[in-house]
């Protein structure tokens, strides 16, 4: 089954009081649907949320083959398809199934059903 995504970006801006630097506040728990592709833009860099099976999956929102946006993509099971050049990633460890790329994961953490991502200068 192929999975819808999250229409708009999601403002990464607001509740950042929860969060200390370098963490800041990206978005609701609640919000991430199963299996649906979730942007959300943190001082201009995009981070792509993908819930499935109840766990949490957060990259860079840029493939790391030509730099297409992935949330542009389609899942299907584990599967993240890039929609420039068809590359094709398992989210579970972040590995190209193409090639030797490999997805940049970005470290998230929750607290009080808030997620907060770390972003290093």
């Amino acid at each position: 089954m192929v999975s819808e995504k999250t229409s708009g970006i999601i403002s990464g801006t607001s509740d950042s009081s929860r969060f200390e630097p370098p963490w800041h506040y990206a978005t609701e728990e609640s919000g991430l649907k199963e299996g649906n592709l979730h942007l959300v833009e943190i001082d201009g860099k995009g981070i792509l949320f993908i819930k499935k099976e109840d766990q949490i999956y957060a990259f860079s929102n840029t493939c790391p083959h030509a730099r297409c946006p992935l949330d542009r993509g389609t899942l299907e099971a584990h599967v993240l398809k890039c929609i420039c050049h068809g590359r094709r990633f398992d989210i579970r460890t972040g590995e190209c199934l193409n090639d030797s790329l490999e997805l940049k994961k970005v470290e998230w953490k929750l607290e009080g059903g808030k997620i907060g991502v770390k972003i290093e200068e």
